[in-house]
């Protein structure tokens, strides 16, 4: 296989029903790019999860983005502003040949942002999770901004996309608005639920402290789950944050533990805030250097002795 570019990588319902062609997304949604005749030519008889051995008559020629629904899904629908997770498959328009594909390991899908800008994620727009889809675009289409030549295409070359659709999460939390107690610093939410921070005092608290700022009825997290978080960090009283899944355009699976307990874990600090919430809630938690980060694993803009806010969605648990 080819290499295709690093937006193509692994984030961090296997159904076997035959592939048919033309499916319609969900009636209650309206799909980021029409179905054509070119997209609805792909058929793929693997079993959803799985390769989706995909064929269709070549050379395929794409003049515009198409996504066509092959196989329709039960689950929930793909909406704009969702975290969807999902399995792909890159095959070259002109001869079939397969360019890359991810793990088809459900537990190391590749996750986009429904509406975020990124072409994968708006493929599965109105999709079901559960649902195959097949997409023709041209090169430049998906992967804007993007050398070709790093693949070994041009940038007009149409790429096919055949795409499972594994999970979907809420982009923010969906809890009840909570009024946070006095000694946290005011956060003001962007439109799209990014946090801002306004510090009262310069000078930080000096205990570990949490507050819901929306209380979600979701299940509760455990010690060692997996969740999907949004999150957004920074040192009290700085005025940029050290880290951001709104900026960097995806959540992350956070582990429920302290890394004093499980090397994948979280500050125990943050642990310690994180078990026991609800899914859907939006939790602060000021927290002091000695339940902080251990020595020399801080992040970068995070010094020893810091003490760091951070502001985490939860969206679901993997």
């Amino acid at each position: 296989m080819r290499k295709l570019p690093a937006i193509l990588a692994t984030a961090g319902l296997l159904v076997s029903l035959s592939a048919c062609t033309g499916a319609p997304f969900s009636s209650a949604c309206t799909p980021a790019f029409p179905s054509g005749s070119n997209s609805a030519l792909v058929t793929a008889d693997g079993a959803l999860g799985a390769d989706p051995k995909a064929t269709f008559p070549t050379p395929l020629v794409a003049k515009s983005t198409e996504v066509t629904e092959l196989e329709k899904g039960d689950g929930a629908i793909v909406a704009p502003g969702d975290v969807v997770d999902f399995q792909v498959t890159a095959l070259l328009g002109s001869t079939g040949e397969v360019l890359t594909a991810s793990s088809y390991d459900k537990t190391q899908p590749i996750r986009r942002t429904v509406g975020a800008g990124d072409a994968l994620g708006q493929m599965l727009q109105c999709a079901s999770v559960g649902s195959r889809v097949a997409s023709a675009a041209s090169f430049e289409s998906i992967f804007p901004g993007v050398d070709p030549s790093t693949a070994g295409v041009k940038g007009t070359d149409t790429i096919v996309l055949v795409m499972d659709a594994q999970r979907v999460f809420p982009g923010r939390a969906t809890g009840a608005d909570q009024l946070a107690p006095a000694g946290f610093p005011s956060v003001v939410l962007a439109p799209n639920g990014q946090p801002g921070f306004t510090f009262g005092s310069s000078t930080p608290r000096e205990d570990l402290a949490w507050a819901a700022l929306k209380q979600g009825n979701g299940a509760v997290v455990k010690k060692g789950d997996v969740v999907v978080a949004q999150v957004t960090g920074v040192v009290w009283g700085a005025s940029t944050v050290f880290t951001s899944t709104w900026d960097d355009g995806n959540p992350v699976n956070v582990t429920a533990a302290s890394t004093a307990d499980d090397p994948n874990g979280v500050p125990p600090g943050w642990a310690k805030a994180l078990i026991g919430q609800k899914v859907g809630s939006q939790v602060i938690v000021s927290i002091p250097p000695s339940e902080g980060y251990a020595s020399g694993s801080a992040p970068t803009g995070v010094s020893e002795g810091d003490t760091i806010v951070l502001v985490f969605d939860i969206l679901g648990i993997f």
